[in-house]
């Protein structure tokens, strides 16, 4: 197709939809240059090391429906790795922490009476028949909620989900995106509906990226960390990509980060109805305080924090899905928070992030003490969870730009889907697959 000394495809970015892509370019000839502004492959999927054991940095793991990662690891020889744990859900409301997610924890949810547990139970199965957002598109998921559910259930329960994911932007969410949520929930339980299977790789999801990324070198993939996107421009010869290094001509160019990475490149090459598009597609960052502890936190793995005067709105006990001696016995907590990057805690030092976080935590469980904690990690990630307004299936932006060779594929493409490393596979799958079509033909 292709001399193997003439790169054919530049790829801006190494997470996980980068390197599947690379992947399955190499796979049928075509080179590849990796760059990525950031010293290790992965994106969210990079790790850190807790008592020896590889950790991601941000929590992850698998649903039953993942068809497209355990497909992909099963292909690289993982698929073994992958183990499905029984899983636990709690809530902290109304002042007090309860188990939730089941049957049963909905029969003894306290804060709701009845007719709110008869409601809620009702519209979460109608959610789950429901077979297309199309009906769910155009409206509001707090209006939904309330209007179906009611308004104790949107305040105690899915409106500080949605605080939570998308901060003061939450009344703008499409209910298209909580439809989606549910529908996956739902199927990863089974038949019953009792327990929910979590996958989770054997020594981390890491293993799987940097398995891809010797795959790549293997095939002569250049990898060039520390080196990201300044400017991308369209000329006569090609696409001019500039890096710290200098200019580079590629006649195709897959762009993976964000919708406002990629406007931040431009060098006036779009035209104004792309651009725009770009532009309207927004997204909260994430922080992610990692806790190693000596003792267990909570009894949940996942623990929803549906009180906004709280700094988090999620506790994530990974040692309570896998086991705490991969980890050299030390308990895993992580604290997420979304926020845009005008909350002060964006642009807060981390120790200003864990100053405002762990004092809380003893409102969750009384019995705990600062003492307990071994060390402490923070991780930021810029536009890590797309805000999935109204209409947004009208918003999206093509996967192939308006300019020629140019290609577009980022976590804003996935929809109705939330954002997760299953997606980005079969996203990556999907653009590697169009690229492919247009190399033949030229």
């Amino acid at each position: 197709m292709a001399e193997a000394t003439t790169p054919k495809v530049a790829m801006v970015g190494a997470g996980l939809t980068g390197l599947v892509a690379a992947w399955r370019l190499v796979q049928e000839g075509v080179p590849v240059t990796i760059f990525e502004r950031y010293p290790q492959a992965g994106g969210l999927v990079a790790t850190f090391r807790v008592g020896g054991e590889e950790l991601e940095c941000f929590y992850h793991h698998l649903f039953t429906t993942d068809r497209d990662y355990v497909a992909l690891a099963e292909e690289l020889g993982l698929g073994d790795s992958i183990r499905w744990l029984a899983s636990s859900m709690g809530i902290y409301t109304a002042g007090k922490l309860y188990p939730f997610g089941t049957p049963l924890s909905l029969l003894r949810f306290s804060p709701f009476s009845l007719a709110d547990k008869l409601r809620f139970a009702l519209s979460v199965l109608y959610l789950g028949r429901v077979k297309s957002p199309q009906r769910f598109t155009g409206v509001p998921a707090w209006q939904w909620i309330r209007r179906f559910a009611g308004k104790r259930v949107l305040d105690l329960v899915w409106g500080p989900l949605l605080e939570q994911k998308f901060a003061e932007r939450k009344h703008e969410v499409s209910m298209a995106w909580l439809w989606k949520k549910v529908q996956l929930r739902g199927q990863s339980r089974g038949a019953g509906g009792f327990k929910e299977a979590l996958g989770y790789m054997d020594g981390s999801f890491g293993r799987l990226v940097r398995l891809l990324e010797a795959k790549l070198r293997e095939r002569g993939v250049v990898f060039r960390y520390g080196e990201p996107a300044l400017k991308l421009e369209a000329t006569e010869k090609g696409l001019a990509l500039r890096t710290r290094k200098g200019v580079e001509l590629f006649p195709y160019v897959l762009f993976t980060a964000s919708p406002r990475e990629l406007v931040r490149v431009d060098s006036g090459a779009f035209p104004g109805w792309y651009r725009q598009k770009l532009e309207a597609l927004e997204a909260t960052n994430a922080l992610c305080l990692v806790l190693e502890l000596d003792r267990a936190f909570l009894p949940f793995y996942w623990t929803n924090v549906a009180d906004p005067s709280f700094p988090f709105g999620g506790v994530i006990e990974h040692t309570n899905l896998v086991e705490k001696e991969r980890y050299g016995g030390r308990h895993v907590v992580y604290l997420s928070k979304y926020l845009f990057a005008s909350h002060p805690l964006w642009q807060a030092s981390p120790k200003e992030v864990y100053d405002a976080f762990v004092p809380h935590l003893s409102r969750l469980n009384p019995a705990f003490s600062e003492r307990f904690i071994l060390d402490w990690h923070l991780f930021k990630a810029a536009d890590a969870q797309p805000l999935v307004t109204c209409h947004y299936e009208e918003k999206l932006p093509p996967v192939e730009t308006p300019i020629p060779g140019l290609f577009h594929c980022s976590m804003a493409h996935i929809y109705p889907e939330d954002r997760g490393q299953n997606y980005a596979v079969r996203e990556a799958n999907r653009v590697a697959k169009l690229i492919l079509q247009r190399l033949r033909a030229s």
